[in-house]
């Protein structure tokens, strides 16, 4: 029914074939589990750096499932399933959103200056036959928010990142400011290495 591949940055994958490859690009008890080559769960590695794309792809048709979300929505989501320890980038999301609407999975309506999803009778059949797989990758990923997420730092991160670039910015600060923030983030670095 899906023999169509797509490359739109976020890695080859197909809708069935004859090669024995399920949607995501995985072969059914392939290596890895359901997370095809990757062998570190849903984030595919060795720690949560980067989420596997094709585990990311059946949690966010998991999502539309449950009720029509714009991309933003589904951004947010993720990052209150990871309890702030993972966010994807919208350079993830909307590609991966275009390929699954190109493999009729999911249909996209205009609202207002977005685009909201809803999933199709193609997708709710695809995610009845996965299930297993998806509840499987919802339990790695509570797994992994419970060991990180009493700490969730993913969002002091991204705050101080942001107060540092705007005070940068801003010129709020004098050179000898700069060194010393400069110093505050070395030592902050090497204290945090040496946990």
């Amino acid at each position: 029914m899906f023999g169509r591949h797509h490359k739109h940055g976020c890695g080859d994958w197909r809708m069935g074939g004859s090669e024995g490859r399920g949607p995501f690009g995985r072969g059914p008890g392939g290596r890895g589990g359901p997370f095809g080559r990757h062998q570190g769960g849903p984030f595919g590695g060795r720690g949560p750096r980067r989420f596997d794309p094709g585990a990311l792809r059946l949690v966010v048709l998991g999502l539309i499932s449950e009720e029509p979300r714009h991309g933003y929505d589904i951004i947010k989501a993720l990052e209150a399933m990871f309890e702030g320890t993972y966010s994807p980038s919208p350079g993830a999301i909307y590609p991966m959103l275009q390929m699954l609407e190109e493999a009729d999975l999911v249909a996209s309506e205009a609202d207002g200056n977005k685009r909201l999803y809803r999933i199709t009778e193609a997708g709710t059949s695809y995610l009845t036959e996965n299930a297993a797989e998806l509840d499987a990758i919802k339990e790695q990923i509570r797994h992994v928010s419970g060991r990180m997420g009493g700490a969730a730092i993913g969002e002091e991160i991204r705050e101080l990142g942001w107060m540092l670039r705007s005070k940068l910015r801003g010129g709020e600060w004098s050179r000898e400011q700069v060194e010393k923030v400069r110093d505050i983030l070395k030592k902050a670095k090497r204290d945090i290495e040496d946990l």
